[in-house]
């Protein structure tokens, strides 16, 4: 139908109807009348007015319509209208614009702009400042920078509107240093101008830069406001977001439900979840972001009993509406804790509410499986997707990588590459994570040496993370440390660890002290680090200098990580903590676990005391490796589970050689499946071998 067409009797009457019913004169004009409008059923009503008054050519009343319906959020009506206006101006173009932008239709928004460009249509100071938000929002860095040198070439001279969404799309494009010089050369500034440096500061990583433009802010007589505070919350830095709360609170905003989602998602990204929850708590009408972030907070802080909870809470008492947000974090959950049953749930969850076609859902679905080892699901679910991207193939080569196989990663890789679908960085991390986890060396150099060539990719951090360690298990130690010097980048953390632990396995102690040294310069306040040093010291049975490892990691009031595994039986979740004699089924796993190692032992199995790195005595160290998390989840799940069934623990740290080498004999003397997913890979134990063949 065309809108502004002649109407029918019936949209005569309608209008009289209005007349009576909404404006109180016959002198009111259009333009008044469409000011005032809020709601879409009286914007159709005055709409078939101007019809009827053959005004529908007047361009500056289709103008005001165009604004309007954009501000109902129909916008698809204000593309309408503007296609059937003949004499278009710069003010029918901006307005466009601006309703595209306002409702998050960013592309349409440049190709828009695009095509104003083209017509010759020269923009003003607020054709540019409505289109800033959508270059941001789309990172056209280019398209962004040449709007900005057309603005300078014109002379518009300062402008506090086009100069904040400069500073606001800088900030978007990470150019920190473009947007701090376009706000300190603003000679007129206002609230939104502050916050859009204070929120760029804060979305990319400069906590104290963002509170020292608050403070500059507050200097300059400027109290901020809600949005303010809502970009300082969001700092990385926890303890400027504590700061934040007292100020929040001082200042009056607290109950506003932006601001208290805002303050749990910073408690959540500090570990700090009983205080989220305790936010949480005092909100009156809870929506799904808050639901949502809950249960991303329980997840994270790895209690699984309250995530399964609070997402039955959901579903049941309060019968919140699930989206995608809601069941990729659930999903999320399922693949960090393998638990399988649930995962199948939230599978069916994603059919019943229809969303097996998102492809962020889709790639969350395919993760959930390749992390509980149902690689087979995980294929099968990914050739039904109608459409994949390539975070999806990158998900299923990750996963094929995390089980060991890398021969599949790769042909995975080949066949994404062949469809013409262009790999990026994470592909390329994927696929030679795969190659280190197969001991695919000469497969996972070839592909590493293409990067550049084939794929005009620069190789980062983690792809040389990647190679180090895949030519450091395999033994080549000085192939990989010469690769660390002669690298463009300056080498991080992830590449000395995998050093470090090439070190480790190859018992290269020399180099090992060397890397050591490195690696507490650059990471001074991490327990893993110490541990991993005191380990190769260990190993090297330099117990002084182990000691002292284990005596900075005290001092500098650091917590090693206890080993805890994790199982799902029946849907119901069950954790083990390494050393754990409290856990209400100690008794009955004990007694079961001695029978076991009887059993064991018998088939030729010995507990490897090398694995104990501790200075203490031989009897010691076996009570140690008899009370790991893994060796106690083993005997539970054999105890609990059905003879012939597959047993399934996901584990927050590395396997040990002995647990290793006992879940193989207990594969072979139980007849049973064990399927072990450490904080590297997956370990599928089956009648004494072990799918990794000892390469991890």
């Amino acid at each position: 139908m065309n809108l502004l067409s002649p109407a029918s009797n019936s949209w005569r009457q309608n209008v009289l109807k209005i007349r009576l019913a909404y404006y109180s004169t016959e002198k009111m004009s259009h333009t008044s009348i469409l000011q005032k409008i809020r709601d879409t059923r009286p914007l159709h009503q005055a709409h078939a007015h101007i019809i009827v008054s053959n005004l529908s050519e007047n361009v500056f009343l289709c103008n005001r319509l165009m604004n309007a319906y954009a501000s109902c959020g129909l916008v698809s009506i204000s593309q309408i209208i503007f296609s059937q206006i003949s004499d278009k101006n710069l003010v029918s173009w901006t307005i466009l614009l601006s309703g595209l932008t306002k409702n998050d239709r960013f592309f349409e928004a440049a190709e828009v702009f695009n095509e104003m460009m083209v017509l010759k249509i020269r923009p003003n100071e607020r054709t540019i400042a409505t289109v800033l938000p959508a270059f941001g929002k789309l990172g056209r860095v280019l398209l962004g920078k040449s709007v900005h040198c057309y603005w300078r070439r014109r002379n518009f001279g300062g402008n506090v509107f086009v100069e904040t969404g400069l500073v606001d799309m800088y900030s978007k494009f990470g150019c920190m240093r473009i947007a701090r010089n376009v706000f300190d050369n603003m000679t007129v500034r206002n609230v939104v101008s502050w916050n859009a440096i204070i929120s760029g500061y804060s979305s990319n990583g400069y906590g104290g830069e963002a509170l020292q433009m608050f403070n500059w802010m507050r200097r300059n007589g400027l109290p901020g406001d809600i949005f303010t505070a809502m970009s300082l919350i969001s700092v990385e830095d926890f303890r400027v977001g504590v700061g934040i709360h007292s100020l929040v609170v001082r200042s009056g905003y607290e109950n506003d439900p932006l601001i208290r989602t805002a303050l749990m998602g910073s408690y959540i990204n500090g570990n700090f979840v009983d205080d989220a929850y305790r936010i949480f708590e005092e909100i009156g009408k809870k929506d799904l972001v808050a639901w949502t972030l809950m249960l991303r907070g329980f997840s994270k802080s790895g209690n699984w009993r309250r995530t399964l909870e609070h997402f039955e809470k959901m579903m049941g008492e309060e019968k919140i509406a699930l989206d995608y947000v809601s069941l990729i974090t659930m999903l999320s959950a399922c693949s960090c804790f393998g638990a399988l049953e649930q995962g199948r749930r939230m599978h069916g969850l994603v059919l019943k509410i229809g969303l097996q076609d998102d492809l962020f859902v889709g790639s969350a679905v395919i993760d959930m499986y390749a992390n509980c080892a149902g690689m087979m699901d995980a294929k099968r679910y990914f050739g039904g997707m109608v459409e994949k991207d390539v975070a999806c193939w990158n998900t299923l080569i990750s996963g094929y990588g995390m089980i060991g196989c890398g021969n599949e990663a790769i042909d995975t890789f080949l066949k994404m590459d062949g469809l013409g679908l262009s790999p990026d960085e994470s592909t390329l991390v994927s696929v030679l994570c795969a190659c280190s986890h197969a001991g695919l060396v000469e497969q996972g150099l070839r592909i590493f040496d293409q990067m550049t060539k084939v794929w005009n990719l620069i190789p980062n951090l983690k792809h040389y993370a990647c190679v180090v360690d895949l030519l450091g298990r395999s033994g080549r130690i000085n192939d990989a440390y010469s690769l660390t010097k002669s690298m463009h980048l300056q080498p991080g953390v992830e590449i000395y660890s995998s050093l470090l632990t090439a070190c480790k396995i190859h018992k290269n102690f020399e180099l090992g002290d060397e890397i050591a040294q490195k690696f507490v310069e650059l990471k001074p306040n991490d327990a893993g680090h110490y541990i991993l040093l005191s380990n190769v010291y260990a190993l090297a049975g330099n117990w002084d200098c182990a000691r002292m490892s284990r005596v900075s990691l005290k001092s500098n009031n650091l917590k090693k990580n206890p080993g805890l595994s994790y199982m799902e039986i029946n849907g119901e979740m069950f954790t083990f903590m390494a050393s754990q004699t409290d856990h209400p089924h100690y008794l009955e796993i004990r007694d079961f676990l001695q029978g076991l190692i009887l059993k064991i032992k018998a088939a030729g199995y010995e507990p490897d005391t090398d694995s104990v790195l501790l200075d203490v005595s031989d009897d010691v160290k076996r009570d140690i490796l008899f009370h790991h998390s893994e060796k106690l989840a083993i005997a539970f799940g054999l105890m609990r589970t059905k003879p012939g069934s597959v047993v399934r623990i996901t584990k927050n740290l590395r396997i040990c050689d002995d647990c290793h080498l006992a879940s193989k004999f207990v594969s072979k003397v139980y007849a049973r499946v064990l399927i072990i997913k450490d904080a590297n890979r997956f370990h599928v134990f089956r009648d004494g071998i072990c799918s990794c063949r000892d390469w991890w």
